[in-house]
């Protein structure tokens, strides 16, 4: 709710709370500590639960009921945890954090991000992503960010803080197509998100995990547009606090086919995206975010 400064208040006390309890822990413990936060919330969270657990169900129908819960209860763990992380890895450098993480496939990244048209890359909720922002602005500098803004001004200028300090730089979804063509014009990196829900209106069909989900075409126009290649990248907790990052091969805006319209195009282009988020996605199904209310009508 965007006008409700008692819960925003609420909201900001408990994320304060949070944030001071896990600078009393190792960076290894905040997982730990994410998971039963995490455990805490699939517990009291009914309607969550009950989009996550019917998600699963309609992805893997083969799945006794019993793994459908499991598994998102196990999510919910996750989602715990990356929040949890994220809040604790402020501690620190970008050099240290870098020290944490393992890469594989950079390559892609390296050789998108040395081309004249600026660079792509995606990701689904998945794993560690906020954390993901960091390294890739880190190695591949500039980096720009597209983020809805929070409904919660405050969580919303913490947050902004916590995505841009090691240089990185916002662009609002609202009308964000003129800051990413900038961006891209001058050579630079821009990610967004793939797996948010749209409007219909604003939207287009595409299927994921066998089921129309409205997504949104931008990154696919992008590409186009400006012929950046995109790179679908996923973030992977390691233990003791690491991580490892895979970036996969580069999806060119020539890949949707070269005798169909600019629609058409995008259209195919999404669909790779999510083919490729699905394939990650169904490795590792407890990494993503089920509770999301992605097939809604």
């Amino acid at each position: 709710m965007k006008n409700a400064p008692i819960q925003h208040r609420v909201e900001l006390s408990i994320f304060l709370l949070v944030s001071g309890l896990l600078r009393l822990l190792p960076h290894s413990a905040a997982r730990r500590f994410g998971h039963l936060l995490g455990d805490f919330f699939f517990r009291l969270g009914r309607r969550r639960r009950r989009i996550a657990i019917q998600n699963l169900a309609d992805a893997f129908p083969q799945w006794p009921s019993a793994q459908h819960r499991r598994v998102a209860r196990d999510s919910s763990r996750q989602l715990g945890a990356s929040f949890c992380d994220a809040l604790s890895a402020r501690r620190f450098s970008l050099r240290q954090l870098c020290a944490r993480v393992r890469l594989e496939g950079f390559e892609h990244l390296t050789e998108a991000a040395s081309r004249d048209t600026g660079y792509l890359v995606t990701t689904p909720h998945f794993g560690h992503w906020e954390i993901s922002a960091w390294i890739i602005g880190g190695y591949c500098p500039p980096f720009n960010i597209v983020g809805r803004p929070l409904d919660n001004p405050h969580l919303d200028r913490l947050l902004t803080q916590m995505r841009t300090r090691f240089g990185s730089a916002m662009i609002p979804k609202r009308g964000a197509v003129r800051g990413m063509l900038k961006a891209l014009k001058a050579g630079q990196g821009v990610g967004l998100l793939i797996d948010q829900r749209m409007q219909k209106h604003e939207g287009i069909m595409v299927p994921f995990f066998g089921r129309p989900a409205s997504t949104s075409p931008m990154l696919a126009r992008m590409s186009i547009k400006s012929g950046a290649a995109v790179i679908p990248f996923y973030c992977y907790p390691e233990p003791k606090g690491r991580y490892r990052m895979v970036f996969k091969p580069a999806i060119e805006p020539g890949e949707s086919g070269e005798k169909v319209g600019k629609d058409k195009k995008a259209e195919a282009l999404t669909r790779l995206y999510l083919e490729n988020a699905e394939e990650a996605i169904s490795e590792h199904p407890h990494l993503w975010l089920w509770a999301h209310n992605r097939w809604k009508e």
